[in-house]
């Protein structure tokens, strides 16, 4: 039997037969067999036989990055990357879209002609889009003259800061909103707020705020010398005065555990943006609107589909 698999780039239509390739997309990552991404695919292109007939979705489960790497090299167009790979991806490729440069992280790789491996963050992407949508909904509620004074003062508190919480605290600021990051580990959060302010070629700023999620440090940014010693109720402040939560941690933390315990109320009034779908942790938590780890998943996966396969 002949076989006709080739990449996008090398072999347009197969030279023995002159039918199209099978072309293959992917998502790398540990543990991932509980991913949609397949179905998400399918159902997305079920009206197209076209485009079914000569791609697959696949998963490429690899207990290290570097199988999955090479697992990608040796047969598909582009893989999707979720954890723990994706800021192993952003080191691997060998070009990068500005969502990748400012996220400082991947989960998009896609084999190119002239520009080697390029990585893409539609995370990114998807987040940009999210708040897009909230913003304008916001604005339908108010007067014209309202919605300009308060689209400055909208606060962001991104909690986590692995590949999605990276990618949601770039969003936010694209977005041109004040934006606060909270990680278990102060440090790793000032040094991607300390990346932002070096690489920022559309001139949106920096995180405000970087918040200890499991201690007690609040250190600010405004002056990257100035570091401010607090209690953790500063966790606290910074969630009531937030307008909209971003959560991307695969797990609830225990101080925000503590806190809605105490206080069930503590996100009324506020949008909620959760990554995780599979487990999600604030799906039933009180709030103004909350938005699913599926909505963000189908907006990352509408541009990988753009971006892979075309309009």
């Amino acid at each position: 039997m002949t076989d006709h698999t080739h990449t996008h780039e090398s072999t347009p239509n197969c030279h023995e037969c002159g039918t199209p390739p099978h072309r293959r997309l992917g998502l790398i990552g540990c543990p991932i067999g509980h991913s949609l991404s397949p179905a998400l695919f399918r159902e997305h292109f079920a009206s197209r036989p076209d485009i079914l007939e000569h791609w697959s979705y696949d998963l490429i489960e690899r207990s290290t990055f570097d199988e999955a790497w090479n697992t990608f090299l040796q047969g598909y167009e582009a893989v999707n990357v979720t954890a723990p790979f994706k800021e192993n991806a952003f080191r691997a490729a060998d070009s990068h879209d500005y969502s990748a440069l400012r996220s400082r992280a991947a989960n998009l790789l896609v084999k190119t002609q002239n520009e080697g491996i390029k990585a893409y963050n539609t995370d990114f992407e998807a987040v940009v889009e999210i708040l897009r949508q909230e913003l304008q909904r916001t604005a339908t509620a108010n007067t014209a003259a309202e919605t300009v004074e308060k689209a400055g003062r909208h606060k962001v508190l991104v909690i986590g800061c692995g590949g999605a919480g990276k990618a949601a605290t770039a969003a936010a600021l694209e977005a041109d909103m004040q934006v606060s990051l909270c990680n278990r580990t102060a440090s790793r959060a000032q040094e991607f707020a300390d990346y932002l302010r070096r690489y920022d070629p559309h001139k949106c700023g920096t995180v405000s705020k970087i918040l200890n999620l499991n201690g007690y440090a609040s250190i600010s940014t405004t002056e990257a010398a100035n570091i401010q010693w607090t209690i953790p109720p500063a966790l606290k402040i910074a969630i009531y005065e937030a307008d909209t939560i971003i959560y991307t941690l695969p797990e609830p933390s225990d101080n925000l555990r503590r806190f809605l315990s105490d206080d069930p109320g503590l996100l009324a009034g506020k949008t909620v943006i959760e990554a995780n779908y599979k487990s999600p942790v604030l799906s039933f938590t009180p709030c103004r609107r909350y938005i699913s780890g599926l909505t963000w998943l189908r907006l990352q996966a509408l541009a990988t589909y753009r971006i892979v396969i075309g309009r």
